[in-house]
């Protein structure tokens, strides 16, 4: 019988662990054991769902979040029994989406012990470790009636070792990488937040003023938590277009679905081809009453296809000139989000800066910024804040990520960061790729890290499907042997 180990108890890693439950409630599916590690400590689907803010909500209407394809109310069911008053447009509090997501994951392993019988072993165990794997290397061949394969060892920070038949990296996002060089003593010392959701980031003399840096949804929720621990001083935020996230519309029901464009098949495979079949599509779709953001979302499962079919220049142009504007029309901030933000701004307490931040420096016991305007090429302009923090978005190039596990990784040559610093190289069905280019049995990625080649891999939607395959896979794998490379510096060290 086979050990599963899940990094990661997100979102990806919670669902997979779900769907290997429930598949064993069917019958024998080869697996004894999950093991699920997780860096925090709180088993409530990750950073995204764990914020305790009530006003940080969901970006998606409840009536589309389910945890499961073949199940579209099911989360709006559970919501329901929590608050009659929810129905299918509304955008509820992350944090209940977290509890949402560790209640299934808790009844699941319940139904799996109760399908076992009174008084005996379930047929699948888990076991939750709350500590940071930083190690991942190739074990030896099980020999008590486990796989006869190669298995895969992964150690933690509080030096534990577990072995398994499958490791499956779940890991998330990583933090932001800075715009610019920072004095390590600033971070140090608090006056820059490196990390928007650390604990201590948004904990500043509410009459001294804020640098956010990025004007995605992060800054968007950091701007709310500090608005309601009574901050009263100027935020600032800047970022290169000054372009903030477009609205969801506010409805008591999901809007009704626009149809996939007929011919999606034949748009042009380049950056600016595919934008200007998009608007296209957009004006026609506007002359019969349909919104432009159901037109965004009849394409949503057909772009990685469309992202995979452009070349890498024709990805390096998109990611270069039409990132920012896809991500704000795609990614859409909640209606009462929205709202909060708009009132900031028309009070004059948030201040929006397109621009190129230039340089940090200590500056008494705050900091002075310098930042250069969109178009201009004047002199460089200045701002004296108590705190700068940064709400630029995740670090997706793991080139320069720090984190231990994907140092240690990258060392031995388990994975090679994908050209396109978007994550990390992995197969058509998920399984990792070395750097030497091998494919890697056993060794198995979903979520965000696999952005370069999918795209858009980091929501719900898309997600949930994700976790459901690869639990399928997991269940049909058969004997295999793990090939690992040996240690290689070539990559880069960290």
């Amino acid at each position: 019988m086979r050990t599963v180990l899940i990094v990661g108890a997100g979102f990806s890693g919670t669902m997979t662990a779900v769907h290997l439950f429930r598949r064993s409630i069917s019958g024998p599916i080869g697996i004894e054991r999950i093991v699920l590690l997780e860096r925090t400590g709180r088993f409530t689907a990750g950073v995204a769902y764990g914020t305790d803010h009530p006003a940080h909500a969901l970006n998606v209407p409840a009536g589309r979040m389910s945890a499961f394809d073949a199940e579209p109310d099911h989360f709006l069911k559970w919501a329901r029994t929590r608050d009659s008053r929810i129905c299918g447009g509304t955008f509820v509090p992350r944090r209940m989406y977290g509890e949402y997501i560790a209640s299934i994951l808790r009844d699941t392993e319940s139904a799996v012990i109760a399908s076992d019988g009174l008084g005996g072993s379930p047929s699948v165990s888990i076991q939750r470790v709350p500590e940071h794997a930083v190690q991942i290397e190739c074990g030896h061949p099980a020999g008590d009636g486990g796989s006869n394969g190669g298995r895969w060892s992964v150690r933690t920070d509080a030096g534990s070792r577990f072995d398994a038949d499958d490791v499956v990296l779940a890991i998330g996002n990583f933090p932001p990488s800075s715009p610019c060089p920072i004095d390590p003593a600033l971070e140090s010392d608090g006056r820059y937040a490196p990390d928007p959701w650390a604990s201590h980031a948004t904990e500043v003399d509410p009459e001294q003023p804020v640098l956010l840096i990025g004007t995605g949804l992060t800054m968007l929720d950091i701007a709310i938590a500090l608005r309601s621990k009574g901050h009263s001083a100027a935020v600032w935020a800047i970022s290169r277009r000054g372009l903030l996230p477009q609205a969801h519309r506010d409805s008591p029901t999901p809007p009704k679905s626009h149809p996939r464009p007929i011919d999606l098949d034949n748009w042009p495979r380049t950056a600016s081809g595919l934008l200007k079949a998009l608007r296209h599509e957009v004006d026609h779709a506007s002359e019969a009453g349909v919104d432009w953001r159901e037109v965004v979302t009849s394409i949503r499962h057909d772009t990685p296809a469309l992202w995979r079919s452009l070349n890498e220049q024709e990805k390096r142009r998109f990611l270069r000139h039409l990132r920012p504007f896809w991500e704000t029309h795609r990614h859409r901030a909640g209606p009462e989000t929205a709202a909060r933000i708009d009132r900031m701004i028309g009070e004059g307490q948030l201040r929006v800066i397109a621009g190129r931040l230039e340089s940090l420096a200590a500056d008494g016991s705050n900091l002075q910024v310098r930042y250069r305007r969109r178009g201009e090429s004047g002199s460089s302009q200045s701002l004296r804040v108590a705190r700068v923090i940064n709400c630029t978005g995740p670090d997706t190039d793991l080139a320069r990520v720090r984190e231990p596990l994907i140092v240690s990784m990258r060392q031995a040559g388990l994975i090679r960061p994908d050209a396109l610093g978007q994550g990390l190289d992995s197969s058509d069905s998920g399984e990792v790729i070395a750097a030497d280019g091998r494919v890697l049995k056993g060794l198995h990625v979903l979520g965000p890290l696999r952005k370069g080649l999918l795209w858009e891999n980091t929501a719900v939607p898309e997600l949930r499907g994700e976790a459901e395959r690869l639990a399928e896979r997991l269940t049909r794998a058969s004997t295999r042997q793990v090939e690992v490379p040996q240690p290689t510096d070539h990559i880069g060290s960290a």
